[in-house]
């Protein structure tokens, strides 16, 4: 009989270490964050184990090599997709179970017709205006049709950024896949209008000239005649005189005009198209698909002058006499 308790006291005394065991080790694995929401960005080509690694590191679970496995036996691993993902904090178990249904958020970045540099790379992050600088630089993120195309300095490539809504993964590289996503829709939508005979030159050139376009015209069917009447008096030697540009010198300056007057087109920038013949140094904005067509065909017109209605339409005419006579009327 004694054996017999002796035994049995044996046994509960294992079966109570072993639950002893089993809650410190279930304890231990209870982050700090138990029960809290947590933001876990996953990058694209990480594994099971480098994800893990994330949410360990993000406070979600305490063990990231633990949420592997439990990732690995459930075929997370295979199903993983990047992005940002929000879970709640506790065992690796738990968290696995979340992954198993939970849909990653993918951070996306819009490019507006007109953005200007510093609007595309803020939503990049602090860094972002050095990691744009960077992408734009580097050849390989662009369509190879485009890298022999491609104009020397990088806020002229910025013109090759077709405006659309991105979805960018965040990391390190998140602005090379930005501007390879949007240089390819640009390409796709441009490709089959450049000539063999067209240089790194000449896009430059002609994104400068749609950026302005951008700028100066409110309705899409006025600007391939706005783009007309700009390359006629590029080929004259007239000033291109665009009100756009003055805004955007003045911008520079950090004053923001809505309307230019006679004392405004005195500014002295090299942006001035009053009184500097030819185009601006550099573009003035991200041109629209729009813009962009009209630069590369514009249309065959004698019009050298314009002036916008009220309603944001322009009348064209041929001589300053018509043009002053079209404003008085």
């Amino acid at each position: 009989m004694k054996t017999v308790c002796g035994l049995l006291l044996l046994a509960a005394a294992i079966a109570f270490g072993a639950a002893a065991i089993y809650i410190e080790h279930e304890r231990m694995l209870m982050p700090e964050r138990y029960g809290e929401t947590v933001e876990v960005t996953v990058s694209e080509g990480q594994s099971a184990g480098e994800a893990a690694a994330e949410f360990e590191r993000a406070g979600a679970v305490t063990n990231g090599r633990e949420l592997a496995r439990w990732m690995t036996r459930g075929g997370i691993d295979k199903k993983l997709l990047p992005g940002m993902y929000r879970v709640t904090a506790g065992r690796p178990k738990e968290v696995a179970s979340q992954l198993a249904s939970v849909k990653p958020e993918v951070p996306r970045v819009t490019i507006l017709p007109g953005a200007l540099f510093e609007d595309i790379s803020s939503p990049l992050g602090a860094n972002g205006a050095e990691l744009l600088a960077m992408a734009l630089a580097r050849d390989e993120n662009f369509p190879e049709p485009m890298r022999g195309l491609l104009p020397e300095k990088d806020r002229d490539r910025m013109t090759l950024l077709a405006p659309e809504t991105y979805a960018v993964i965040s990391g390190d590289n998140r602005a090379d896949r930005l501007v390879a996503a949007a240089s390819g829709m640009w390409w796709k939508q441009h490709g089959a209008l450049i000539s063999d005979e067209t240089t790194s030159a000449d896009i430059a050139s002609l994104g400068i000239l749609a950026s302005v376009v951008q700028k100066e015209a409110l309705i899409d069917s006025d600007r391939p005649i706005i783009a007309g009447v700009f390359k006629n008096r590029l080929n004259i030697g007239m000033p291109l005189q665009s009100c756009a540009t003055v805004v955007h010198a003045w911008r520079l300056r950090g004053v923001r005009i809505s309307s230019v007057s006679y004392n405004d087109v005195k500014v002295d920038s090299p942006f001035n198209t009053y009184i500097h013949k030819g185009l601006p140094p550099e573009n003035i904005g991200t041109p629209s698909e729009i813009s962009w067509n009209a630069a590369l065909r514009p249309e065959d017109t004698d019009m050298l002058f314009f002036f916008a209605r009220e309603d944001g339409s322009h009348v064209f005419t041929r001589t300053y006499k018509e043009h002053l006579d079209a404003q008085k009327k």
